[in-house]
């Protein structure tokens, strides 16, 4: 049979982080559902799908699954979830625990957030990676964030980590590539560069998926 979900209503303390939180409702033409609750990640286990998260106004940490990640977080490998700030949707189970839904990162300065690259231009030199940590915005990135090797091949949907840096214009531009999958590094590597790194210097890179030439400098 199944279990009766019920919707539970934020802390003071965590409309307080929520509204520190970038705005989730409608951004790049994409409908997003704001999430009622702030947390971090306190643990992630990649390997079984499942992990925590501490949030004010739970008695105890928040079980979540891989299921319950954003598309866009879903390969994400090693401790890279840990210590996260994330905003999510918690709903009653069958067993009477609260699960958190629909959890997603939120953007912190400084760290890495996770998304999916939606278009390549190998002609134009750019692309662009919707994230859902950025209220569903696209975000540019430049050709030089792409290893020689994947240079003419079809990058569209894949899932990377990246960081953040404004631009003289002010808008946000993505920089430090990194491929979630490691099996997708390995494709990369296979075809000439360790690791899926392009032959050009450039920041390093972290976790186990393949890093991107390019940086935030």
């Amino acid at each position: 049979a199944q279990g009766i979900l019920v919707q539970a209503s934020p802390s003071p303390s965590e409309r307080a982080c929520l509204a520190q939180s970038p705005d989730m409702s409608i951004m790049a033409g994409n409908q997003m559902a704001s999430p009622s609750f702030g947390g971090v990640v306190k643990s992630w286990n990649g390997m079984k799908g499942f992990g925590f998260i501490t949030s004010d106004g739970f008695g105890g940490d928040v079980m979540f699954s891989k299921k319950d990640l954003a598309e866009d977080l879903r390969e994400v490998q090693g401790k890279f979830l840990q210590g996260k700030a994330v905003a999510f949707d918690a709903a009653e189970g069958i067993d009477g625990r609260m699960k958190a839904t629909a959890v997603q990162l939120v953007m912190v300065e400084g760290q890495a957030v996770a998304g999916m690259i939606k278009s390549y231009s190998e002609k134009n030199g750019y692309g662009f990676i919707n994230s859902t940590a950025m209220g569903g915005e696209d975000l540019r990135f430049q050709n030089r964030d792409i290893p020689q090797a994947a240079m003419g091949a079809n990058i569209i949907g894949q899932l990377v980590t990246f960081h953040v840096k404004t631009r003289p214009d002010g808008k946000m531009m993505a920089c430090q590539l990194q491929f979630q999958s490691g099996q997708t590094a390995q494709r990369f590597s296979q075809l000439g560069f360790p690791d899926g790194m392009a032959h050009t210097p450039g920041p390093k890179g972290f976790g186990k998926g393949g890093m991107m030439q390019g940086g935030c400098g």
